[in-house]
């Protein structure tokens, strides 16, 4: 308790995972176990001491609040718990047992030596973990008591102390990434200026071309939307998206040739010089607006323009500046990539993402449908892929669900955690139809050979169903796995049991089945499926080398080694794609020979052309920042994933209760922003513990050819969700970061990276950032909330310095509402609002926060009089 004695607590509350039977106060009955429901009396706190211990460890203490009726002695209970940093299992003896279940699950069992923790005592427990612990989401979480009764109780709450001092906020002592402050944000700030509206584009991404014209075209009242036959949805999704406004009625005609001269807006078919699908014209006069394009994509862009346009702040004088636009795409793929396995998102979700791509010019949605700890689509003829993959809870067999996962707790129900959930059959039709409807092309992801235990459990469990039933040729027909094999390996992600046979007929005719059925779906939706993505990432060591039938098929193929193996895999899942018409894509390692992150990375020749690697793994001054290059340089088509700049888990910032993954960056909206595609390295500032990157680093890496640059299909946002298990968090980390993304996804390289002089580019991004930022914080965030009730987007904090007695406060995106206090009260919407330097008088405390248009603010932050 020690530890504890100083710190203001965050309260976390843990889900008790039993919402829906909240009201009744009974156990929900498991069959051998049932869950306690209501208060249990339990509660923890968890501290980090010190991230600077011996052997890269980390020590950390656990307190455990008995406020129950019973007593905890040495036998008789076990707590379980996740925990994404590995706990070292040696460090709780000799009073407590740690196993390692699997993955990040977790078991703890009293010793013989356990002293017992009577009802209303606490008991500290201090153990060391493994790497580094700097944020909220590295704690662990999930935990719940399991008797031997059969009862499990879920701990109420647990207490995150903070992290305040220097071993608790830094990873080592080598780490230099500063944890930002309302004084070092404001530093941060201070080059940016608020702008006038009519010096800020309202149109995000940036067109190829805006010329500014004369007066506005009025948009209250009644309006004709004439056609060309081709475009009849785009024109009914335009009078939808216009009819929403108060004051206005839209309506469709399919056009004619007298109609031309006529007032109203035109949705025209015309031939580009360029031929590109996408392209589109816009024209806005005082009584018409045109639309012209080739084809229907070209047609919804330019909607998606005039929508930005549309000047809606006064209700009553609704109006769009005349102009006239041309405008294209700089890549053909622009992509966002969403997994929902590791945490379940519902349709809703999905489809409101769809909806805000769409809205920024967003073609590709990558769906991450499969991986260790779930499998998210309903295949009808394998019933357990979901039943058993789609649903985790507390179990000892893994026969009727998976163990759980990032904290989602013992009750396996859908619906009220994250963990369990799956898309019905007619739920994906739904997705898929939504997307379509939006010029989206969906592209599955059906992870393998690794990241793949979800189905080899669920194929595992329909085995020993029909071997129960007596039939046991139908048991194995397509089981994932070899009972006889014997092989040793963890992934990275701790287990020990995540990548498919390859080496077996049965995993074939489960792959020939799955693929079957996504094409069945894509093409009962009418939804385009031109590409599946099969992973092909993170194959540990180990794999394959104990198993029977891998040694038979290796000397029978004359396979050197498993690393062989892999690529043979990756080729035999190529021929099977393009059997069906498919085009494959995976994660960067199926380009090279064998593991690329080991120490030789040597591209495989015999795949360019053939299949479409998403490069992933930049980190800056990791030596892996060449991937990209070095694959579309041979000829493969690629898609720019870079964790760098487009991984939407990492962190914002080093803030302890900013949420997310570090381990290749923290970033800002900023970031993707900055992207430079076609002149990589100029990216790379600082390294991921923040230290500079030497100017020579890169004078002998690849550089991008020609023929390389034309590659170069896109850029991609990824957003993985082991930290997404809370509500509005899947919206939090991806919105705003998503709309520098997809500026740099449409425009391509920006005007300011041409600067030959490193100086000069970033004072050009500058001021090119400052315009950007203004959107945002004038626009951007507003049109998200008019449009999506309650989007709960990261509001970012306010820089605030005090100086010579004032107040003075900035915000990362002018434009937003800052508010503040001066008697140490928090900011409210009623708080008073900051347009400038405020003399502060005796107060010596300072607290501001940035509101958004709805009224909901952000963290806020406090600063001190004497600072």
């Amino acid at each position: 308790m020690k530890y504890l004695a100083f710190f203001t607590y965050l309260m976390v509350t843990v889900a008790l995972m039993t919402l829906s039977c909240a009201s009744e106060q009974e156990d929900i009955d498991m069959g051998t176990y049932r869950i306690a429901v209501g208060d249990t009396g339990i509660a923890m706190d968890w501290e980090l001491i010190s991230n600077f211990e011996p052997d890269n460890n980390f020590r950390a203490v656990l307190t455990i609040h008995n406020q129950s009726d019973i007593s905890f002695s040495n036998e008789g209970w076990a707590l379980f718990f996740n925990s994404i940093r590995p706990p070292v299992a040696d460090s709780f003896l000799p009073e407590l047992e740690l196993e390692h279940i699997n993955g990040d699950f977790f078991k703890l069992t009293p010793t013989g030596d356990f002293r017992e923790i009577a009802a209303g005592e606490s008991r500290a427990i201090e153990y060391l973990g493994r790497f580094f612990s700097i944020k909220a989401s590295d704690a662990p979480q999930g935990f719940y008591f399991v008797f031997d009764d059969g009862l499990i109780k879920n701990v109420d709450t647990v207490n995150i102390a903070p992290f305040i001092r220097t071993e608790q906020m830094n990873r080592s002592e080598a780490d230099r990434v500063p944890v930002p402050t309302p004084q070092s944000e404001f530093e941060d700030n201070d080059f940016l200026t608020l702008m006038e509206p009519t010096q800020v584009s309202r149109i995000t991404p940036t067109p190829v071309s805006y010329e500014r014209g004369e007066g506005y075209y009025q948009l209250n009242g009644n309006h004709v939307i004439y056609y060309h036959d081709s475009f009849g949805s785009e024109a009914e999704m335009l009078a939808e998206y216009l009819n929403a406004y108060i004051g206005v009625q839209a309506s469709t005609r399919m056009m004619f040739e007298a109609d031309s001269e006529e007032a109203g807006i035109f949705l025209e078919l015309e031939l580009s010089e360029t031929g590109n699908s996408e392209a589109y014209t816009l024209e806005v006069a005082h009584n018409t607006i045109r639309i012209k394009a080739t084809d229907r994509p070209g047609i919804f862009y330019g909607i998606q323009s005039l929508r930005a346009m549309i000047q809606f702040e006064d209700p009553d004088n609704l109006k769009i500046e005349a102009a006239t636009i041309e405008d294209e795409p700089a890549f053909g793929y622009r992509g966002m990539h969403l997994d929902v396995s590791r945490n379940f998102q519902p349709v809703e979700s999905v489809e409101q993402l769809l909806d805000i791509m769409a809205m920024y010019k967003m073609n590709k949605f990558h769906f991450h449908l499969t991986d260790d700890e779930g499998w998210r689509l309903e295949i009808e003829q394998l019933p357990e892929l979901t039943t058993v993959g789609g649903r985790r809870g507390h179990t000892e067999t893994e026969e009727n669900y998976l163990i759980p996962s990032y904290g989602s707790g013992p009750d396996p129900s859908t619906g009220n955690v994250f963990g369990s959930g799956w898309y019905t059959r007619a739920q994906y039709l739904d997705i898929l139809r939504y997307a379509t409807d939006r010029h989206i092309e969906v592209i599955p992801e059906i992870d393998v050979p690794g990241h793949a235990r979800a189905a080899i459990v669920a194929m595992k469990a329909r085995a020993q169903r029909l071997t129960d039933a007596g039939d046991e040729d139908a048991a194995n027909y397509y089981r994932l796995d070899e009972p006889g094999d014997q092989s040793e390996y963890l992934s990275i992600q701790n287990f020990n049991d995540n990548v498919i046979n390859v080496c077996i007929e049965s995993t074939y005719r489960f792959l020939d089945l799955v693929f079957d059925e996504l094409i069945a779906m894509h093409e009962m939706a009418n939804a385009p499926l031109r590409t599946i993505h099969i992973g092909g990432d993170e194959v540990p060591a180990g794999v394959w080398q104990g198993s029977p039938a891998c040694q038979a098929y290796m000397a029978e193929h004359d396979i050197e080694d498993t690393q062989a193996l892999q690529v043979h895999f990756f080729g035999k899942l190529r021929d099977m794609l393009a059997e069906r018409g498919l085009q494959m894509a995976g994660w960067e390692e199926i380009a090279f020979m064998g593991e690329p992150h080991g120490e030789a990375k040597t591209p495989n020749p015999d795949f360019a052309g053939t299949m479409i690697p998403h490069i992933w793994s930049n980190i800056w001054g990791s030596g892996t920042e060449d991937y990209a290059y070095t694959l579309a340089n041979m000829g493969y088509e690629i898609i720019m994933s870079h964790a760098s700049n487009f991984y939407f888990d990492f962190a914002y910032n080093k803030y302890w209760q900013e949420p997310g993954f570090y381990w290749a960056a923290m970033f800002n909206t900023i970031e993707p922003y900055s992207f430079i595609p076609t002149n990589l390295y100029r990216n790379a500032i600082k390294d991921s513990y923040g230290n500079p990157i030497p100017p020579d680093y890169f004078d002998d890496a690849i550089m991008l050819t020609e023929q390389g640059r034309q590659n170069i299909l896109g850029l991609q946002g990824q957003l993985w969700t082991e930290t997404v298990n809370k509500p509005g968090r899947m919206e939090y980390m991806i919105f705003p970061r998503m709309l520098g993304l997809a500026e740099r996804a449409w425009v391509g390289d920006a005007d300011w990276a041409e600067h030959r002089d490193t100086g000069e580019m970033w004072a050009a991004r500058d001021i090119a950032w400052n315009e950007f930022s203004n959107r945002i914080g004038q626009f951007e965030l507003n049109r998200l909330d008019a449009l999506y009730s309650n989007i709960n987007y990261r509001i970012p904090t306010p820089g605030v310095v005090v100086r010579d007695g004032e107040l003075h406060a900035n915000s990362p995106f002018p434009g937003l509402t800052i508010r503040y206090t001066l008697d140490g009260e928090e900011p409210s919407a009623d708080s008073p609002l900051y347009i400038g330097p405020v003399e502060i008088g005796n107060a010596q405390t300072v607290k501001a926060a940035i509101f958004n248009s709805e009224g909901r603010q952000g963290r806020t932050v406090t600063v001190s009089a004497a600072d």
